[in-house]
């Protein structure tokens, strides 16, 4: 998968974080990966998760953006508060077992 290296127009960006541990701490791994290019855009790793947290990830992605592109989620309540308050377009996707 490559990396984003510059600006483009992007239409839709997933945005997802998980959980992973170390030396017995929590760290919270964001990424961001244009779909329609299956580009990652920004992946950092924070230890802490909240909805500043996220809004301050999603100001980052959008410095590789030329427009305002929608943003696919989970329901995860810091995500949703992050891109409502930077009025940004989102949907859900559900993650169902296969």
């Amino acid at each position: 998968m490559p990396i984003a290296t510059e600006k483009k127009k992007r239409n839709l960006i997933a945005l997802d974080e998980t959980v992973v541990k170390a030396n017995k701490k929590r760290y919270f791994v964001y990424s961001a990966v244009d779909v329609e290019r299956n580009e990652l855009i920004l992946m950092k790793v924070y230890t802490t998760r909240n909805w500043l947290v996220t809004k301050s990830f999603v100001k980052e992605v959008l410095k590789y953006c030329e427009n305002k592109p929608k943003f696919v989620i989970d329901k995860a309540p810091w995500l949703i508060e992050a891109l409502k308050s930077l009025n940004l377009e989102f949907e859900h996707e559900g993650f169902r077992e296969a």
